[in-house]
């Protein structure tokens, strides 16, 4: 009788076994599930301020670009204010102005124009807008007479006159901004 009771004790720990065995494949299987789930969500629901790398970099580049525009801003005040910025000059044409005087008599002026501006980035301004600054220069040249250019004080106010129709066209609203001064190289009047 012992053989008979020891064979039954013997199926009975393989079905245990068995249990026991898909039991830890059961508990397995749930565990790969949540961690499958858990690294989808994670992906799937990411902020977006966490970003890609690339976004990072872009945005990192971005404020790096307004940083430095805000330095060389804050240097150009202080330069400025310092007196230390190096002055900018522009030939207005190749070529001297030519023109004929108003007035009865038949006389010609002739002027090369140099003309200082308040920052290099007004050079670019300036050739944007040549034709038109061309034509207002000529106009203002062939309205003066030859008594108006025949003086210092004629001459200076045709480069402050100058001035100030350059600066329309720029759009320069304060005395720091634009065209600073116009200077004569070539200054030739003459009776015909």
């Amino acid at each position: 009788m012992s053989d008979a009771k020891a064979a039954p004790s013997a199926d009975a720990a393989a079905p245990k076994s068995k249990k026991n065995i898909l039991l830890f494949a059961i508990i397995g299987l749930i565990v790969v599930v949540l961690l499958v789930g858990g690294a989808l969500a994670f992906f799937l629901l990411k902020t977006p301020a966490e970003g890609s790398a690339d976004e990072a970099v872009a945005e990192a580049n971005a404020h790096a670009e307004d940083a430095k525009k805000e330095k060389e801003k804050k240097k150009k005040e202080k330069e400025k204010k310092e007196g230390h910025t190096a002055p900018v000059f522009d030939k207005l044409q190749d070529q001297a102005f030519t023109v004929n005087l108003a007035g009865d008599t038949e006389s010609v002026l002739q002027v090369e124009i140099m003309v200082e501006l308040a920052e290099e980035h007004d050079k670019e301004r300036l050739k944007g807008i040549q034709p038109k600054a061309l034509d207002a220069v000529n106009r203002l040249l062939r309205s003066k007479t030859l008594e108006q250019v025949k003086t210092t004080e004629g001459q200076e106010t045709l480069a402050r006159e100058i001035r100030e129709a350059l600066n329309h066209l720029l759009e320069a609203e304060a005395k720091d901004e634009g065209v600073l001064s116009v200077n004569f190289t070539k200054y030739f009047y003459q009776v015909q």
